[in-house]
């Protein structure tokens, strides 16, 4: 009998939220993925999109193409470029594991096909959620500390005795009520 040919593609899936010096750009990310792949390529790109959810267009292209059985391996540079969200990500992980589809991050060197290689993309993606979980809470800190530094209303209701109010420029403020 003659083995079944395999017309399915390898998948290279780059994301990034914003331009940073210090950051991978979406492009290197795409040829580093390209150079582990074999065979025809199908790169699905997400530029300014977080990791924090799947609301991405090319994310969802992915997943629709691995449910159709296109895809034999899908390629990331970091574990973290295609989720910083541990639901989200093992969502994906079993529609790839239900299509026998590979999944291979290039700079985080683990085999999935072991119990430890399991365990090290948990850890990852763990650390990939911890991560963002941090960002937002340094933005958010460094917001309030802004507002209150320029003698301004954080927001919320006003104490007792007080209501919200505008500055002329529009900024929030408390005015005493007498």
């Amino acid at each position: 009998r003659m083995a079944k040919q395999d017309n399915r593609k390898d998948a290279v899936y780059a994301r990034q939220s914003l331009d940073k010096k210090d950051s991978l750009s979406i492009e290197a990310q795409i040829d580093k993925g390209k150079a582990w792949a074999s065979g025809e390529v199908e790169v699905y790109r997400d530029k300014g999109y977080s990791g924090k959810n799947t609301d991405r267009p090319d994310l969802q292209r992915l997943k629709t193409d691995i449910e159709a059985d296109k895809i034999k391996k899908v390629i990331v540079y970091r574990l973290d470029r295609i989720s910083r969200n541990i639901a989200d990500f093992y969502q994906l992980y079993e529609i790839m594991k239900k299509h026998k589809v590979e999944f291979v991050s290039i700079s985080e060197s683990f085999d999935t096909s072991t119990a430890t290689g399991r365990v090290m993309m948990g850890i990852l993606i763990i650390f990939a959620q911890m991560e963002r979980e941090s960002i937002q809470e340094r933005v958010k800190d460094n917001y309030y500390f802004r507002i209150a530094s320029d003698g301004r209303w954080a927001s919320g209701p006003a104490p007792y005795a007080f209501r919200n109010a505008k500055t002329k420029d529009g900024k929030s403020t408390l005015v005493v009520v007498e």
